[in-house]
């Protein structure tokens, strides 16, 4: 598991977990390494939760729309991970002699 990875399986943990500041800052760094598009659902998210939390409003962890959006949220990333590191090889690739 590459860095990247491991920053956005901590972000997901601290999300199920509700500590919606620390999934913010590691989806935020993940962002930072990648496309913020991959990231700008999960970066919202929190952002919803972590507001909801300071105005005292119930958040329903482990929802089926929560759940649901959080598995193809994940499910795109590694789609665009493995892409991402596709071309990167095309491109050491093309780039050798």
């Amino acid at each position: 598991m590459d860095v990247t990875q491991r920053i956005v399986a901590n972000a997901a943990k601290y999300f199920r977990e509700g500590s919606y500041q620390e999934a913010l800052n590691l989806y935020q760094q993940a962002a930072k390494l990648y496309d913020s598009r991959f990231f700008s659902a999960n970066i919202a998210l929190c952002q919803q939760r972590i507001n909801r939390k300071q105005r005292n409003e119930p958040v329903l962890p482990g929802s089926p729309a929560e759940s649901r959006q959080l598995k193809e949220t994940q499910g795109l990333l590694e789609h665009y991970y493995r892409r991402c590191q596709e071309l990167e090889y095309q491109l050491l690739e093309t780039a050798t002699p």
